[in-house]
């Protein structure tokens, strides 16, 4: 396994057949990953002490299971619920991830926790194997396609993604819907994209990347290559799929907007960006915590805007920048790192940037790794950390 990408591949090699995965690399990387995460879980719950939030797990399959895990087991079981005096509700976890969890789970006849790493597995193993398509096709560098695999696999907070939490869905959705729009697939990009908004709201803002992929088709190549106006409707399908959901509501709980209305028990609503660092959800935290996330944030735009430099194409740095402004303005600032990790663009920038300057590619991933280890620590401990 080379992670160590040539400079000038794109120039002096034949184009790369993105069919052809180092599948040695991959598998190597997505099992030694997973490993990691599980060996570092067992050994800090047996030495750490434990946070206020900790919970005695009864076996391994509990290690995992806080935060929004509980929830997307409830509603793998039992479905929605909503009681407008109860204060927070499961309505706003949308639908298909715990869908798929009950589907693979037989309906309860295997238990919805096992259920739940099958899914999130599977899906982050799909999301190697797209994003590595994605990577070889659009750079013709098989090299780098490895590397932004590697930095997705050891991000700092990856360990979601082999949970029951809704990124590892989310994830392989997001790089399928672009990296089909790239291609002018509009009515598979189209499709990926509504079950993206059917995993979490951002999903929504594939549309950003859509439009601008159909509008690049329409002055690119002449008037034969341009797209057929149907397929402008393609592009609004990620919308649909939220509206699918608002629409349930509204035939459930009699309320298309209860999405929205929920939200408000969760402290979640729209704030500006240079008003969100004063307020109490975030001065009110602690100095490691306001570090923590001041440095996700920070470090997520100056790797973006090393991707744009490196000339990353547009539809990647507009949905990473459109989706990070829909994050910012929450007003929480609690889950930006998991909420960041679903961006696929970082992970490309960041192996561009190794192409770049090869020799940052093991200081960059030994940090990630480093921060990974530390972040698994603190969630299966009990730390606040959602």
């Amino acid at each position: 396994m080379n992670l160590f990408p040539n400079q000038d591949a794109a120039a002096n090699s034949r184009p790369v057949d993105p069919s052809a995965i180092d599948w040695r690399s991959l598998l190597a990387l997505f099992l030694g990953s997973r490993l990691l995460i599980w060996a570092v879980a067992g050994v800090s719950l047996a030495v750490v002490e434990k946070g206020q939030f900790f919970t005695p797990p009864a076996g391994p399959a509990d290690w995992f299971m806080r935060w929004d895990a509980v929830f997307y087991e409830g509603l793998a079981a039992h479905g929605y619920s909503y009681d407008p005096g109860a204060g927070s509700t499961n309505v706003v976890f949308l639908p298909a991830l715990p869908l798929l969890i009950r589907a693979v789970s037989l309906g309860g006849l295997i238990d919805f926790r096992i259920g739940g790493y099958l899914v999130s597995l599977a899906c982050l193993w799909i999301a190697c194997v797209w994003l590595w398509r994605a990577v070889a096709r659009e750079w013709n560098d098989p090299r780098l396609a490895t590397l932004a695999v590697a930095f997705l696999l050891l991000g700092p907070v990856s360990f979601f993604f082999s949970c029951l939490y809704s990124e590892a869905l989310f994830l392989p959705l997001a790089i399928g819907c672009v990296d089909a729009a790239r291609q002018d697939r509009w009515w598979r990009a189209g499709i990926l994209g509504a079950l993206a908004a059917l995993t979490r709201f951002v999903g929504v803002i594939l549309l950003v990347p859509l439009l601008w992929q159909y509008l690049e088709s329409m002055f690119r190549g002449g008037s034969r290559s341009r797209p057929k106006s149907a397929v402008l409707l393609a592009c609004f399908l990620p919308v649909a799929g939220f509206l699918v959901f608002c629409g349930f509501l509204w035939v459930r709980f009699g309320d298309p907007l209860l999405y929205f209305h929920a939200e408000n028990f969760w402290g979640r609503h729209f704030a500006w960006f240079w008003d969100l660092l004063y307020r109490e959800s975030f001065s009110n935290q602690p100095l490691f915590y306001r570090i923590w996330f001041s440095a996700t944030l920070a470090t997520a735009v100056f790797v973006l805007l090393a991707g744009v430099l490196l000339r990353m194409p547009v539809a990647y740095s507009l949905f990473a920048l459109a989706s990070a402004g829909v994050y910012i303005s929450a007003r929480l600032v609690e889950s930006l790192p998991r909420y960041f990790s679903v961006l696929f663009p970082l992970y490309v920038a960041l192996a561009l940037v190794g192409r770049r300057w090869p020799r940052t590619v093991l200081p960059l991933l030994a940090t990630s790794t480093a921060l990974l280890i530390f972040s698994v620590v603190l969630f299966v401990n009990g730390y606040w950390f959602t």
